[in-house]
C-alpha cells in the first residue's frame, strides 16, 4: 500500500503507482488497470462531480508529463517503466521516508546502463577512434536508442535522458568524449533530429 503523500506532484504519485504495481505484477501495465489503481491510492483523481469514478483525462495527462521525461514508456494503452523511472520513484520513496537525499558520487544503475550502452553503438566506437566520417543516420538512432519509426514524444524523451546522463557525469573520464559525440551527432544529422522533433534541435555547450 503506497503512503500518501500530499508534496508530491500528481504526476510523481501516478509513477509511484507505476513502480508499486511494475514491483508486485507483470512489467507491462494496462491503462485500465492503472487507472483504478491511482485513483483508489489517490482518490484526488475523482472526476469531477462523480467522486465514485477516475478523471481518466487528467491521468493521461500526466502520464504524458512521465512519458516526455523518459520515466515511462505508453504505447495502446500499455505502461512500462523505464530504468530512469525506477531510479526516481525509488528516490521518490527514499524522500517520503524521510531519508537525507544527499548528492552522491555513485553513478545510478539507470545512469550506468545508458553509458554501458552508449559505449557499445557503432558511434561511439568509430568516433573514439577517428572514424567518424564513417557513422552514418542509422548510428544515430541507435546511439538514440530509438528507430527511424520511433514516435516524436519517445525521441524528444530518448534525448532528454541522454543530456541527463551527460550532465550527471561532469567531472567523470566518459564526460569529454561522450559530450563531444553528442554534440557531433547533433551537428551532423540536425537535419534529421529537426524533421523528427519538427522543431530545433537542442545543442549542449562545448565544455
Amino acid at each position: 500500500m503506497i503512503t500518501k503523500e500530499k508534496a508530491f506532484p500528481n504526476r510523481e504519485k501516478l509513477l509511484l503507482v507505476i513502480y508499486e504495481m511494475s514491483s508486485n505484477q507483470k512489467s507491462t501495465l494496462k491503462y485500465e488497470d492503472f487507472a483504478v489503481k491511482a485513483f483508489k491510492e489517490y482518490p484526488e483523481f475523482q472526476l469531477r462531480g462523480y467522486p465514485e469514478y477516475p478523471d481518466t483525462e487528467h491521468i493521461t495527462k500526466r502520464l504524458y508529463d512521465l512519458r516526455k521525461e523518459g520515466l515511462i514508456k505508453l504505447h495502446n494503452k500499455f505502461i512500462t517503466l523505464t530504468e530512469k523511472g525506477k531510479t526516481h520513484a525509488k528516490q521518490l520513496i527514499k524522500a517520503r521516508s524521510g531519508i537525507s537525499r544527499k548528492p552522491s558520487q555513485k553513478l545510478s544503475r539507470d545512469i550506468l546502463s545508458e553509458i554501458n550502452r552508449i559505449k557499445n553503438t557503432d558511434a561511439f566506437q568509430l568516433f573514439s577512434t577517428d572514424k567518424k566520417d564513417q557513422i552514418v543516420d542509422t548510428d544515430l538512432f541507435a546511439y538514440l536508442g530509438t528507430t527511424v519509426k520511433t514516435e516524436r514524444t519517445d525521441f524528444r524523451a530518448r534525448i532528454k535522458t541522454i543530456q541527463d546522463v551527460i550532465d550527471s557525469i561532469k567531472g567523470k573520464d566518459e564526460y569529454k568524449i561522450i559530450n563531444e559525440l553528442y554534440n557531433y551527432l547533433f551537428e551532423r544529422f540536425k537535419h534529421i533530429i529537426k524533421e523528427k522533433l519538427s522543431i530545433g534541435y537542442p545543442r549542449r555547450k562545448h565544455e
